[in-house]
């Protein structure tokens, strides 16, 4: 009993081993992998994001300029980097919050609207 004693009068008065979490969050490291995200304003649907992702968590359709991306499915192995020769994907030292589900992260190119100049 004296040992635990002591032990219970050091957590006293010692600050916690721990963060609070919510409250305070963790610097990201050099190098961390948090996660991609896409810069849709410079892409050109060309797929090669999709083609290269071992995970399959990209889906681009060209016809309706859509990109689809999971990220709870990715990896972040950071192929869809190397293979998108626009730059459009990246990764950031971010981390995902937590999340009660796995939802989809939809791209959609913006919609040029043409003006006639006619006087």
């Amino acid at each position: 009993m004296p040992k635990m004693l002591k032990a219970v009068v050091g957590n006293l008065v010692t600050k916690p081993a721990t963060r609070p979490h919510p409250y305070r969050r963790r610097e990201a490291f050099a190098r961390a992998r948090g996660r991609v995200i896409f810069d849709i304003s410079r892409c050109i649907f060309c797929g090669a994001c999709a083609l290269r992702c071992p995970a399959s968590a990209i889906r681009v359709n060209r016809t309706e300029r859509e990109l689809v991306f999971e990220p709870f499915r990715c990896i972040i192995c950071g192929a869809c980097v190397d293979g998108c020769r626009r730059g459009c994907a990246q990764i950031i030292p971010q981390y995902h919050s937590p999340a009660y589900t796995k939802p989809e992260e939809t791209y959609r190119a913006p919609i040029e609207v043409k003006e006639d100049n006619q006087l």
